[in-house]
């Protein structure tokens, strides 16, 4: 894998860098394009509208936020077409507008050839949506290649003309349950972290895509319409699986490792538990270090994987965190392999998830309510979100796994839209 796969791969693993480490020929058949977000009222904010079918697919959307909420069934083909209809002019909108940004920013032909030797990795299922999609979206395959690949081609350029020195932090997972939560329930937050000036024109475009595929687990994909690698899904049995970028504390490549995005799309429609989840990642030989974290309606853990091993971190009294550094303490084994965070230093989100788990409001009777506004929270108000341009919080997830439910949004774009799986899983 030549260097500049290499960066890429980073880039969509949410890579930022750390002060104290290293580093139309076809007719459509369809017509809906959801409206921009239009706000919520208190009687409708946790509704899907339903939108319209296709070969047994169905599309909704969120009243918050109007984000995209697709309900496919089949073969991975099957959804594909049903995808590729039934938000078609999403998809052309989507990538026509992202590409020509990206032509005007300086696209190259050695990008797209980066983008190209990324697919040909993906799984078979993987390839087979998007060839579906390009039987009825009016994009051809290589269009959807590449607008798959857009949300970690679009950072490099912003990431061109990054300082000497930076303190940007990238990608967070949180977890609280019982004895914690008022209600016993685990619920996971995860902040996806990228370019959000770069990526605001598109944010409307955010999707919760549900496949139920003839065989193996049915799952939600929470990415951008198009979009079909896997860091933050859920599954049929109740499984959340989301992941961050470990290259801060190991830098290493494994050269015919797998991309650890196919990876997670394999394992979540092939695993029905967390011990399950957890042994794939263990048994997989993933191309770069990462902090994968998996969590059901009962425990939480974080996967630490560098490229050369693999441990399990528990949640602590229903508290679980992960960043983008391995844990305090390094295992003795690892020392002199890994980047260690210098003594005395700390990521300003690790000292206010540790203020924010020994506040006595969080030691019982946390809420949903108090998980959101927790999430609301930049960095500089106690919280774990941040912007920090041309760095900052994009994506935002929610998921009560013992209910089955999903709250995700676009950061600054809308307030919560609300999906519940289990009316969607077939």
């Amino acid at each position: 894998m030549n260097t500049r796969i290499s960066m890429i791969r980073r880039v969509i693993f949410c890579i930022l860098l750390f002060s104290f480490v290293l580093m139309d020929a076809f007719t459509p058949l369809h017509t809906f394009l959801p409206p921009a977000y239009g706000g919520e009222t208190s009687q409708n904010k946790e509704a899907l509208i339903f939108i319209d079918e296709f070969e047994g697919g169905r599309a909704y959307v969120t009243k918050t936020g109007r984000y995209s909420v697709l309900q496919l069934n089949g073969s991975w083909h099957q959804m594909g077409r049903q995808y590729g209809a039934l938000v078609f002019k999403n998809l052309q909108e989507f990538h026509h507008s992202i590409v020509a940004d990206m032509e005007k920013r300086g696209l190259c032909k050695k990008q797209i050839s980066g983008i190209y030797e990324i697919y040909s990795g993906y799984s078979l299922p993987m390839k087979e949506l998007l060839a579906g999609m390009a039987e009825t979206s009016g994009l051809t395959l290589e269009e959807h290649i590449l607008l798959d690949g857009s949300f970690y081609t679009l950072p490099e350029f912003e990431f061109m003309n990054l300082p000497g020195q930076n303190e940007n932090r990238a990608c967070s997972g949180i977890a609280v349950s019982s004895p914690r939560t008022a209600d016993g329930k685990l619920y996971f937050a995860r902040n996806w972290d990228m370019t959000p000036d770069a990526m605001r024109p598109y944010l409307k475009h955010l999707a919760c895509v549900v496949f139920n595929p003839e065989e193996g687990q049915s799952f939600a994909n929470i990415r951008p319409i198009g979009q079909v690698y896997v860091e933050t899904a859920f599954n049929e049995s109740g499984v959340f699986v989301e992941m961050n970028n470990g290259g801060a504390s190991d830098p290493g490549i494994n050269p015919d490792g797998t991309f650890v995005v196919t990876k997670l799309f394999d394992l979540i429609h092939e695993n029905g538990t967390l011990e399950a989840m957890v042994r794939g990642l263990q048994e997989a030989k993933l191309d770069q270090s990462s902090i994968i974290q998996v969590a059901d309606k009962q425990r939480a853990v974080s996967v630490e994987i560098p490229t050369f091993g693999f441990r399990v971190l528990e949640q602590q009294n229903g508290a679980l965190y992960a960043l983008n550094n391995f844990a305090r303490p390094t295992p003795l084994e690892w020392k002199g392999w890994v980047v260690e965070i210098p003594d005395g230093q700390y990521d300003d989100r690790q000292l206010n998830l540790d203020r924010l788990f020994a506040s006595p409001q969080w030691q019982s009777g946390v809420t949903l309510d108090m998980v959101k506004d927790m999430m609301n929270k930049k960095i500089e108000d106690g919280g774990a979100a941040l912007y920090m341009p041309p760095f900052g919080t994009v994506i935002q997830v929610i998921t009560v796994p013992e209910d089955m439910v999903v709250y995700f949004r676009s950061y600054g774009y809308s307030n919560w839209g609300k999906v519940d799986l289990s009316k969607l899983f077939e």
